[in-house]
């Protein structure tokens, strides 16, 4: 029976890296790795002078910049500075070494599909969990990894966040939940959702039907570090804003703001469908299924999932800001698989399917195409024919 069981986890094991690398060229080929375009540009270093700033000194302020610019919002965002410093970037004349900070990021999309199937495996079938994870292939949430040339880094935040899923021991959790924290402030705004992913996961997977029982996951090993993570950042952010005079602009000018809300809704709604695409389809079941089991906890899951989606339309990039929600569709896919596993067995292929066909989609003024490597010949044969005259200094 033992060797049974060794055999079956060494079969799963074997398909889910073949699984993992076919996912990984997949979302390659159809993804267009825009940050190697920074190997063109010969005012790099002076183009986005204030990153490298933040790279030297990453508690250092952003004051002198606009309110209205991407530089003025990464005063808290310490993360990938720390990484970039630690790894010596910023140390040659062209700056071009950034792109090994992006690298890094691309690398990281290999152990986030293998944390992300073995999540999914928790309370799924191995054939489901690979479905799931060929769906969120083809939407924001995993492109991220690559499509990304403006210091967003959002590939960074969902690695942290899958990762604070993926441990169940606190340290572990709590680390890796702080490091998202400090990669992107959207992060913060996830953490009810992965809070409720870890009481729900001590009671594997069934639904707590009052108040109380989130209240006790308060004082529960799997809700201490979520909840400890959360406190320790806010109070450690309002302690580096006050000595280092950091500051994150809000409002209209910067684009981020309540009064947004409106004007995105009547413009950009298509932006909530377009984050994650098919795979609305587990909230939306979840949603119709509170109408007639009427469990608090449903209820507490559905909030979480709209206060992201107002935070999202807060701002103008939608899409980017709406996939750090992706912990909410995790437990959703988990209690249908735990409630109505027929429904999914019989839906998510379907879902799978959808998301492969329909062009991924970046919201942020207007809904853009990510472009394909196969529709970029000409940019990248441009950087090829750039790196292979040897004009590339590192």
């Amino acid at each position: 029976m033992q060797m049974s069981f060794t055999l079956n986890q060494l079969w799963h094991e074997r398909n889910s890296t073949k699984m993992i690398l076919l996912l990984f060229l997949s979302i390659l080929v159809t993804t267009y790795p825009k940050y190697l375009e920074f190997l063109l540009d010969s005012s790099l270093a002076t183009t986005y002078h204030y990153f490298f700033e933040k790279i030297k000194n990453p508690l250092g302020s952003a004051a002198h910049l606009g309110s209205d610019t991407h530089g003025s919002k990464i005063a808290f965002r310490l993360t990938v500075p720390i990484i970039g410093k630690a790894l010596g970037i910023g140390s040659s004349s062209s700056g071009k070494d950034i792109v090994l900070i992006y690298l890094l990021q691309s690398a990281l999309l290999l152990p986030f599909l293998y944390m992300l199937i073995d999540v999914l495996q928790r309370f799924t079938s191995h054939v489901n969990a690979c479905l799931f994870a060929v769906a969120c292939s083809f939407t924001y949430l995993c492109k991220a990894f690559f499509w990304d040339y403006d210091f967003w880094f959002d590939g960074y935040a969902y690695f942290f966040m899958l990762a604070g899923l993926y441990f169940r021991k606190p340290l572990p959790v709590f680390f890796c939940l702080q490091l998202a924290c400090w990669t992107d402030e959207r992060a913060v705004i996830a953490l009810p959702g992965i809070y409720l992913y870890h009481l729900l996961q001590s009671g594997n997977f069934n639904l707590v039907d009052n108040f109380k029982s989130i209240y006790q996951g308060l004082y529960s090993r799997s809700g201490i570090p979520v909840v400890f993570a959360g406190l320790v950042y806010l109070l450690l952010r309002l302690y580096l804003g006050y000595r280092y005079n950091l500051l994150t602009p809000s409002g209209d000018q910067a684009g981020v703001s309540l009064s947004l809300i409106q004007f995105q809704l009547n413009n950009r709604l298509i932006g909530v469908f377009l984050s994650f695409e098919a795979l609305w389809f587990f909230p939306f079941m979840i949603g119709f299924y509170q109408f007639r089991i009427r469990k608090f906890f449903v209820s507490a899951l559905l909030g979480a999932l709209l206060l992201q989606i107002i935070v999202a339309y807060s701002v103008f990039d939608i899409s980017r800001s709406l996939s750090y929600c992706f912990p909410i569709f995790i437990i959703c896919l988990a209690l249908m698989a735990k409630s109505a596993p027929s429904v999914v067995n019989r839906y998510l292929p379907v879902i799978a399917l959808v998301c492969i066909l329909i062009p991924t989609q970046y919201l942020i003024y207007f809904p853009r195409q990510i472009p394909t490597i196969f529709s970029s010949i000409d940019q990248i044969a441009l950087i090829v024919k750039y790196i292979t005259s040897a004009r590339l200094a590192f």
